[in-house]
């Protein structure tokens, strides 16, 4: 199962798969004694990692408290794709601890926790659905709504990425939640997304119009598929033929073809994306359409995009957010970096081989828009 989630870093946003097997919406809490298993001091903050349990799952997280509170609402930080740990260390850089400490150091707490399956937190990440990751979510809302030694009432959900997903999803109608801040969020169906970065590394890669609009085809009725349980071997036929020809194309700019090696990749990559796209929990998120949620959002709204973010892109997204939020009447406002990538560090290119060799930190002014939008709204 652990292999299926490295196959999704193929594609260029990864999408999401968990588990949750017997779920219910049956909260359990631990008596408060039993939930500070550990604490931690600096000038400004204080770090409580915290065990919430969830029905059959635990949660394991971190409450970030500042000394000196400005806000009374506690910020619940949600990670992008991908079995994220609380701190969504990515490429050696823990983006969601850096905002932690940032809010904390300007009085705002914040609440930070590990995937299903990661860390201290129990489940099956690959086969829970986005049900299962909103049930988590408002479970630990209602956590926190109980808890005598931390209680917090009023939440801004703080989604990166996919996060920011789950964010919107969990915030219509909850009169709990009070703001939404979303980081390089999608407003598209993760479908959409999916089948854009496939046209746009085919385009890096200098293929045919002809040939790569084929190959989107193929990509998407193989998940259409999968998804219907219909016509499956007809669709992984048609992606392996596809990949074959995408392949010789390719080759064939590099002066070298290599028949039999172009088949055999063909098929190791049609195996692939049968995996990915057959994961059991695909659908939940791959089909979801953000807008229909942010269309109903009635808490202020932060956009947060970056100019160099080839993951989720402004041309596919900044749009479709708007509008949905005009519809829906929410006080928005959108922020965008120039040189920021999907992490939003300053980039040069945006593209994912560039995110190793990059300072692990954000682009200048980045955590104080952020402070300065919670405090002033």
């Amino acid at each position: 199962m652990k292999r299926s989630i490295k196959l999704l870093g193929i594609i260029g946003f990864l999408i999401m798969a968990h588990a949750c097997y017997a779920f219910t919406n049956k909260t359990y809490f631990e008596p408060e004694p039993n939930t500070r298993i550990g604490l931690t001091f600096n000038n400004d903050k204080e770090d409580i990692n915290l065990i919430i349990k969830t029905g059959d799952t635990q949660i394991g997280g971190t409450l970030t408290t500042p000394v000196k509170p400005e806000v009374s609402s506690l910020v619940i930080l949600l990670s992008g794709s991908g079995d994220q740990d609380r701190d969504e260390t990515l490429e050696g850089f823990k983006i969601l601890k850096v905002i932690a400490d940032h809010l904390a150091s300007k009085g705002i707490a914040s609440f930070r926790y590990d995937d299903r399956g990661v860390g201290e937190s129990t489940g099956d990440f690959v086969n829970s659905t986005i049900e299962d990751h909103s049930n988590d979510l408002k479970n630990i809302m209602d956590y926190f709504k109980s808890n005598i030694k931390h209680p917090f009432h009023d939440f801004i959900l703080f989604g990166h990425s996919q996060g920011g997903i789950l964010a919107s999803k969990v915030a219509v109608g909850n009169t709990s939640v009070k703001k939404v801040i979303l980081m390089g969020a999608p407003a598209v169906p993760l479908v959409e997304v999916v089948l854009y970065q496939v046209r746009q590394e085919n385009n890096e890669a200098n293929i045919s119009k002809p040939l790569i609009e084929a190959n989107v085809s193929a990509h998407s009725r193989l998940m259409w598929a999968i998804k219907d349980n219909k016509n499956i071997n007809e669709a992984l036929s048609l992606f392996r033929e596809s990949t074959e020809v995408i392949l010789y194309e390719s080759s064939l700019s590099k002066n070298v073809v290599d028949t039999l090696k172009i088949e055999k990749e063909a098929l190791a990559k049609t195996k692939e994306f049968k995996i990915i796209y057959g994961l059991p929990s695909l659908t939940s998120f791959l089909y979801y359409d953000p807008s229909i949620d942010l269309k109903q959002l009635e808490v202020p709204v932060l956009g947060l995009f970056g100019g160099l973010d080839f993951q989720v892109t402004i041309d596919q997204n900044k749009d479709r957010m708007e509008n949905a939020l005009l519809k829906s009447g929410s006080d928005y406002q959108f922020i965008t970096f120039e040189h920021a990538n999907h992490f939003f560090q300053k980039a040069t290119t945006g593209r994912r081989d560039e995110y190793p060799f990059l300072e692990k930190k954000f682009v200048n002014r980045f955590l104080d828009k952020i402070t300065n939008w919670i405090i002033g709204n």
